[in-house]
């Protein structure tokens, strides 16, 4: 993407469906790989460190909780063959039990 002047907002929005579209915080390289965002030095000079920043503090949350979710409902899959695809694996009906019930299965 050609280097533009972006608002915040732009850039919130931005940043909140790249981590929609990987269910994550979006790394350094994740957003300079994607040709539809600006460099990732764009968001920094807005924002700030990311997991530091009180302007993303939703989306990490929200996003950083998901990941974790998300590595968890893999480690605990018991298919022998998998797919490396989180998003076909949580078509599977129990995956939507597993995700409600989270919070009681760790804690």
């Amino acid at each position: 993407m050609a280097e533009e002047n972006y608002t915040e907002e732009e850039l919130y929005e931005m940043l909140w469906q790249k981590a929609e579209e990987i269910e994550k915080i979006p790394t350094a390289r994740e957003i300079n790989s994607d040709p539809f965002l600006p460099n990732y030095e764009v968001f920094v000079e807005c924002f700030g460190n990311f997991r530091e920043s009180e302007k993303l503090k939703e989306p990490v949350e929200k996003f950083s909780r998901l990941n974790k979710i998300n590595v968890c409902f893999c480690n605990d899959c018991n298919r022998e063959v998998c797919t490396g695809d989180i998003k076909i694996c949580k078509e599977n009906e129990l995956a939507d039990l597993y995700y409600d019930l989270f919070e009681k299965i760790v804690c």
